[in-house]
């Protein structure tokens, strides 16, 4: 990364962490984006040049972390890890996946979560429905998790996934 990479991921890094300290005080559709780069230390015009919107801001920070999960849980190379990987990795990120589902905005984490199951790359009707049908399973077991407030760890929620399969 040369240094105005470094300095522009620098500022995405200063914004998405402003966003996120703001939604825990205030409404995401109260947050202005002029409060938003004051707040953040940046200009209006980095905000833009990175972004589209506030909910542009939260896009990006989901398909980095969904990402993340991609490749560590690639690097397992075990294929059964899949349920334990994604499940430590929504507990490794609890807060900011808790504020999301907080301020009404879950559909966000199924949208990722379809992006995941790569629903755009499916080329036949059984596929993609294949890949939705997959994609709201696991939301809809994500949903329930954060409905009530995660307190169960990972291995907790295995434990019970097993106990449904009996």
């Amino acid at each position: 990364m040369n240094k105005k990479q470094e300095a522009n991921a620098f500022v995405k890094e200063c914004i998405t962490t402003a966003l996120l300290q703001m939604m825990e005080n205030a409404p995401f559709n109260e947050i202005a984006i002029t409060d938003l780069v004051k707040k953040a230390g940046v200009g209006r015009v980095s905000f833009y040049r990175n972004f589209e919107s506030k909910k542009d801001v939260l896009e990006k920070h989901l398909i980095l972390l969904i990402k993340e999960w991609g490749e560590n849980f690639e690097a397992l190379s075990d294929p059964t890890a899949f349920s334990d990987s994604l499940l430590r990795h929504y507990y490794k990120y609890k807060d900011f996946y808790l504020l999301l589902y907080k301020q009404g905005l879950s559909d966000m984490i199924y949208e990722t979560l379809r992006y995941a199951c790569k629903l755009g790359e499916a080329t036949s009707n059984l596929e993609r429905y294949g890949k939705s049908m997959f994609a709201g399973l696991l939301f809809g077991w994500l949903d329930e998790w954060m409905r009530q407030g995660m307190p169960e760890s990972p291995d907790e929620i295995a434990l019970l996934s097993a106990q449904m399969n009996k």
